[in-house]
């Protein structure tokens, strides 16, 4: 336009009555500037006058049609304001099943709620717009789904139906918490606690608790024998943490002579109840007492490899934790697979073998191995003798156990260490390795991998005890 401008000025056209110039922009109608009459630009100057005015002109329809659009905003947000001033409030109510979110709406002015469902809550929350309660809801979600995958991502997703579960020592230091975390579990729609005596009032305590398993407590001293035969009816899924905890002065024998019994009575009664249950075995000494009831199952003619397993994932769980803390490392992503048994030298954890892979001197391998070893006794120190590793020793049960049904529920590529019937390493019955879980129980038992100088040392050194203890559990059973 400017140049539009100067060649009519230098024509001599100035004396026309109007000028009209016209902006094109972009998508936009054209815009029309009028320039009134002005006298005639003989002069340089008043050329360079005139053309600053219109520049001036131009600029000024652009600053208020800005001003304009500013304020046209701001309009647009006070409405907005008002209409949500007077708008009736939404409330949810948050369900959380494994990582899937259900909100429920509750509006008085609704016959019926609106219902939300996010199946990866985890991805949806954080790009909503959040209420408290759902803020709180992504928080909890985020601490359950960072601890080393307690319950699986894909539970409610492919779920195929609800297993029963049953807790036998369920009033006891290992029992109480670790049937808390299975009621938690949306795999157990039915959860069965079963001790000598108080277990009502840890059922009524646990059956609180907003998840779908229902509850049912049962005791020797308010059931008689029937107690522990409904407890067991039908289950998919038996967890025994019963027996006596490990006190100090207390040797193996003595502890061995206490539970051993223990065992082999609640083992045959599942073997009378619940032939084709998954057996959990947590009473110590593991590395015996997998043994007796691997041979009570046989003399009641029930016995399968496949289902009977001795946990030492609490093994497992202290040498992730150790090692991720030694070398700064994330303790949810740390695997380190731990072979052998379930009892001093005969835990082995194979730090060569760890994920993420980190740098360990001959010092710190021994060091963390040592500490594994040692785990149960550290913690027995720690409480002066008026416990054991009660709370940790639960949450490797329940995960062991949450390991158990993903598997039965048809999970692929479930993976986990445990005590089981294994040819892996010659001479010895029983021992733990990396095992692949499917709906049957045992799908194939990995081998211990390549194993360094230190760790071949390590599993040389401890054969003698570990067979030493599986013919004991044997020789029991056997009533040798």
């Amino acid at each position: 336009p400017l140049g539009l401008f100067e060649v009519l000025a230098r024509n001599r056209q100035s004396a026309l009555g109007r000028c009209v110039c016209i902006l094109r922009e972009r998508e936009q109608p054209p815009r029309v500037f009028t320039i009134p009459p002005r006298q005639r630009l003989s002069s340089p100057n008043r050329l360079v006058s005139r053309r600053r005015n219109f520049t001036h002109l131009i600029n000024t329809h652009t600053h208020k049609e800005r001003e304009g659009k500013k304020e046209r905003k701001k309009e647009k947000h006070k409405t907005k304001l008002v209409k949500k001033k007077h708008a009736t409030p939404r409330v949810f109510f948050p369900l959380l099943c494994g990582s899937d979110l259900t909100l429920f709406e509750s509006n008085s002015d609704q016959k019926s709620p609106h219902i939300f469902v996010f199946p990866d809550a985890k991805q949806t929350l954080t790009s909503i717009t959040e209420t408290p309660i759902m803020a709180s809801s992504r928080r909890l979600l985020k601490s359950i789904s960072s601890s080393a995958r307690l319950f699986s991502n894909h539970h409610t997703q492919n779920q195929t139906r609800g297993y029963k579960v049953a807790v036998l020592g369920a009033a006891g230091g290992i029992g109480q918490p670790c049937g808390l975390l299975m009621k938690m579990n949306p795999l157990v729609t039915e959860l069965r606690l079963y001790d000598i005596a108080g277990t009502p009032g840890v059922a009524a305590d646990v059956s609180h608790i907003n998840t779908k398993a229902q509850v049912k407590g049962y005791s020797q001293a308010d059931d008689g024998e029937d107690g522990l035969k409904n407890a067991l009816k039908d289950c998919d899924l038996v967890i025994i943490p019963a027996g006596v905890p490990r006190k100090p002065g207390m040797t193996r024998d003595d502890l061995f002579k206490i539970n051993a019994g223990i065992v082999k009575g609640l083992v045959e009664a599942c073997a009378e109840n619940c032939p084709k249950a998954m057996l959990n075995i947590i009473s110590n000494p593991v590395n015996s007492t997998v043994p007796i009831a691997a041979e009570t199952l046989k003399q009641k003619g029930v016995y399968d490899k496949k289902k009977l397993f001795g946990v030492t994932t609490l093994d497992v769980v202290r040498a992730k934790t150790f090692y991720a803390e030694k070398k700064g490392l994330e303790t949810a992503k740390v695997d380190v697979p731990v072979i052998g048994g379930h009892a001093g030298v005969t835990i082995l954890p194979l730090f060569s073998q760890a994920t993420p892979k980190a740098a360990l001197t001959d010092d710190e391998i021994d060091a963390l191995t040592k500490r594994t070893q040692d785990g149960g006794t550290e913690v027995v120190a720690a409480k002066a003798g008026k416990g054991s590793a009660t709370l940790s020793m639960a949450y490797a049960g329940a995960l062991f156990g949450d390991a158990c049904l993903r598997a039965k529920n048809g999970e692929a590529g479930v993976v986990e260490c445990t005590y089981v019937e294994s040819d892996v390493v010659p001479g010895v019955e029983f021992f733990a390795t990396k095992v692949s879980l499917g709906r049957e129980g045992v799908e194939k038992i990995h081998g211990t991998g390549a194993l360094t100088a230190y760790e071949q040392a390590g599993l040389d050194g401890m054969m003698s005890e570990l067979k030493d203890s599986i013919q004991k559990g044997l020789d029991f059973a056997k009533g040798a």
